[in-house]
């Protein structure tokens, strides 16, 4: 029985890292940036095949689409390069499979991301993606690339009142694919 992995690489995302590497056409990126999924199909995504691989930021067949700036959410957390701690093998659960990694890096040593809501009215989170842009609303292939989309665990819908905060550690794994 295989698990679905929680997270989603898209097209452009991998498209992105083999031009870093083995290609060495992308130069390496300084500086990373963690955005908040405000709305997503995730029941049309979820089975994370090749037919919807070519999910996008805010455009496209299948949209993922981030928190509006206007909402209050006013920035992407910007990570840099040299935050990511080095990589570590373990444990991660999916689902109700629990999986050995091979490697895993956090954004910091425990370090968490927190995003507090400045406006007016409640945000519905769904998940977070990490970019290489830190322009909140630009799109995927307007000079934003999404390395990759993670929806919250139970793909639910998480509602963040003004002035309250939704607080998130991403982890970037390497593990092998169940059977």
């Amino acid at each position: 029985m295989a698990s679905t992995s929680l997270y989603l690489f898209p097209q452009e995302g991998l498209d992105y890292s083999l031009n870093v590497f083995p290609r060495g056409t992308q130069a390496v990126p300084s500086n990373l940036y963690v955005g908040l999924i405000g709305s997503t199909t995730w029941s049309t995504i979820e089975g994370y095949g090749l037919t919807n691989i070519n999910v996008t930021l805010n455009t496209g067949t299948y949209i993922v689409n981030e928190l509006a700036s206007g909402s209050g959410y006013t920035a992407r957390y910007t990570v840099p390069s040299t935050a990511w701690q080095t990589p570590t093998a373990g444990t991660v659960t999916i689902g109700s499979n629990t999986i050995n990694t091979r490697s895993t890096t956090t954004s910091g040593s425990g370090t968490t991301i927190t995003f507090t809501n400045g406006g007016a009215s409640n945000w519905s989170v769904n998940g977070m993606f990490v970019a290489t842009s830190v322009t909140v609303g630009q799109a995927s292939g307007g000079g934003t690339t999404v390395l990759w989309y993670a929806p919250f665990a139970d793909q639910g819908t998480l509602t963040v009142a003004p002035g309250d905060s939704v607080t998130i550690t991403p982890y970037w794994q390497a593990a092998p694919y169940p059977a």
